[in-house]
């Protein structure tokens, strides 16, 4: 529910690039997740992602966020989200 609410919330900016800080959403539970936790919410966020891009909500575009530095990917994983990530909501007109 946690997650559900994050990508709303995230969803609600203005802004197309939507970033989500996976670190800092981590911080709110830090001593109380595991490794297999953490790793089930990361996979979480990641269905949602792909839901919203059958449904043509995001472009199938990604990028993640390494120490401060934002890369490319063609794909998000779970090893590859684990401080963030940027998808990109699709404009209509």
């Amino acid at each position: 529910m946690e997650v559900q609410f994050h990508v709303i919330r995230t969803f609600s900016s203005f802004d197309i690039q939507k970033t989500f800080y996976f670190k800092e959403f981590l911080q709110a539970y830090p001593s109380t997740l595991n490794n297999q936790q953490i790793t089930s919410i990361k996979r979480y966020f990641i269905q949602l992602m792909k839901i919203f891009e059958e449904h043509q909500l995001i472009e199938s575009s990604y990028q993640v966020i390494v120490d401060d530095k934002v890369y490319h990917v063609d794909k998000l994983l779970p090893n590859n989200i684990s401080e963030g990530f940027i998808v990109f909501e699709k404009l209509s007109f």
